[in-house]
């Protein structure tokens, strides 16, 4: 097995392996081989790695910029990481992750890393909990991090926005919430676990009468054209809404 930087030629194998890694993972939302297209769509991916048996791709690794709200630069965070599932368990994944570490600190001359991940793992790579650095929507034993000096930050991290992706049944459900989109909101199972995920995001806000409304500025956060129709739809609707022959016209043709 080799590990080497990925090149043009991989980025179909690296999705692949990325989807067929997290495929029965409980707590994926299958969107991770979109957050590394996006990185790498955005230059954000600035250390991408793969894992190589034989000339095929088994594994992938990548590392992007993350912000503190301290202002300190030069922080990474690692993921997501992947391997094939029937290699699984053989120490790939561990390989990549110190290649990567190796790569980010010496390489890059970047100041830490951190991830979202069990303890119990990636305290093998001294990556541990700093209750100084905060990462807000998950539980805070979860975030971990490594700093590769003496320094070790204070602030809230964010991730970079392409980590902000929506999987393919939210993004179905907000195409439907758009078009059937109204001033007084749209009627929707609030039962469905899809659209209690909208809610909790905030880019979609419960109404009276199990209905829910749009919040095109978060909304942009996860997906622009969504927003950018959302906030066309919203406008046009609070267009007519506001002009009585408009109204009536419209009411004429339903």
């Amino acid at each position: 097995m080799i590990i080497r930087p990925e090149i043009k030629d991989d980025h179909d194998a690296v999705s692949e392996t990325t989807i067929a890694a997290f495929e029965d993972h409980p707590y994926s939302q299958q969107t991770e081989h979109l957050i590394i297209d996006e990185l790498r769509k955005t230059g954000a991916l600035k250390v991408s790695l793969v894992a190589e048996v034989y000339d095929q791709v088994v594994g992938h690794i990548a590392f992007s910029p993350v912000t503190i709200s301290d202002g300190t630069n030069d922080w990474y965070g690692l993921g997501p990481v992947s391997v094939l599932p029937h290699l699984q368990g053989r120490g790939i994944g561990s390989k990549l992750i110190r290649a990567g570490l190796s790569r980010i600190g010496n390489g890059i001359g970047g100041s830490g890393c951190v991830l979202v991940g069990p303890p119990n793992f990636y305290s093998l790579f001294s990556f541990k909990r700093f209750s100084k650095l905060i990462h807000e929507g998950v539980p805070q034993e979860l975030f971990l991090a490594l700093p590769f000096a003496e320094h070790v930050p204070s602030g809230i991290v964010e991730f970079h926005p392409a980590f902000m992706q929506l999987p393919e049944v939210e993004k179905d459900i907000m195409a439907d919430v758009i078009i059937d989109y109204a001033i007084s909101g749209v009627r929707v199972n609030l039962e469905n676990p899809a659209i209690q995920s909208l809610i909790q995001k905030g880019v979609l806000i419960k109404m009276p009468g199990s209905k829910v409304k749009i919040r095109p500025a978060v909304l942009r956060g996860y997906n622009p054209y969504f927003a950018k129709v959302a906030q066309f739809r919203t406008t046009e609707l609070s267009r007519v809404h506001k002009n009585p022959i408009m109204m009536a016209i419209t009411s004429s043709t339903l």
